[in-house]
């Protein structure tokens, strides 16, 4: 019954996230589609290679994956899908868990929950102090990148971090510069987000 319930739910809120997407300025052709489905593919490829145990691969593939939907989203809708956001977590954390587990690295499970707390505090702090910067969507995926980077080690989680900050703050003032936004046209941040995190998982 439940299952019935979250299928359900996940069916109606992808529908509600297309919709939103068809009825934006944006529109994808044959082009858009070819080029997102041969990026999603790159990037599993490459997290793939990154990981070198079956199940911490699997996991890092359908977060990537999840993260690039979510990145894809929230830029033409500036919502974060918490549907796929959640499915993310759900389906990948467990394995990142598990393949600490049969390893018996449990040093990493510990390392991503505090990377995951950590991350999630940071967020809700830059929300409460730069008001219309982070939206609560970009705040709930925290958590997600937080746990994926600090899996793989501290040093992935800082440049992650300072990825995403560095190429939200180049992408930002080039998109001011060209005129493409203004200093009051609200910017996704979520992209940012994804790019600086899957670029630190794969380097």
């Amino acid at each position: 019954m439940l299952g019935l319930i979250g299928g359900a739910w996940v069916v109606l809120t992808a529908q509600r996230n297309i919709a939103r997407i068809e009825h934006s300025s944006f529109h994808f052709g044959i082009a858009e589609r070819c080029a997102i489905v041969f990026c999603t593919i790159d990037i599993a490829m490459l997290l793939a290679k990154s990981a070198d145990r079956w199940f911490a691969t699997i996991g890092l593939v359908v977060i990537g994956c999840g993260l690039i939907a979510i990145g894809i989203i929230d830029a033409f809708t500036h919502r974060v899908p918490r549907y796929i956001n959640g499915l993310a977590i759900t389906l990948g954390v467990p394995l990142l868990v598990l393949d600490a587990i049969i390893h018996w690295d449990l040093g990493n499970i510990l390392r991503a929950g505090v990377g995951a707390l950590a991350l999630f505090g940071f967020f809700v702090g830059l929300k409460s102090i730069a008001q219309g910067s982070f939206g609560k969507g970009d705040v709930l995926l925290a958590p997600l990148v937080g746990f994926a980077l600090a899996y793989n080690s501290w040093e992935a989680l800082l440049g992650g971090v300072v990825g995403i900050f560095l190429i939200g703050g180049v992408a930002s003032a080039a998109l001011l510069l060209t005129g493409r936004v203004s200093r009051k046209s609200r910017i996704a941040f979520g992209p940012y987000i994804v790019v600086g995190t899957l670029l630190a998982l794969v380097i």
